[in-house]
């Protein structure tokens, strides 16, 4: 399943929320579990998401909702996967 992310630098989290299929409060949540969805805060204190983020977003989602792994599964599969293989 590919998802076509706009041509732009900055997402808003409704934005992301739209892309990823995501609720925003599980977009939140995520972001303390996993180091690497890192947005910036605007002056104003909003959410502004990357292409980058939204892509370990969307590879966040598959790895937990297609291929059932837990939370802590999902991050160290990430943390390995700059690395060496994955032992999965």
């Amino acid at each position: 399943m590919s998802v076509a992310i706009p041509e732009k630098q900055y997402f808003k989290i409704g934005e992301v929320s739209r892309i990823s299929g995501l609720p925003g409060h599980v977009l939140r949540f995520w972001e303390g579990e996993f180091k690497k969805i890192n947005p910036r805060r605007t002056a104003s204190g909003q959410r502004s998401y990357t292409r980058k983020d939204i892509e370990t977003i969307l590879e966040i989602k598959h790895l937990l909702y297609d291929k059932k792994f837990t939370i802590e599964g999902a991050r160290k599969y990430l943390g390995t996967r700059a690395g060496a293989e994955p032992v999965v």
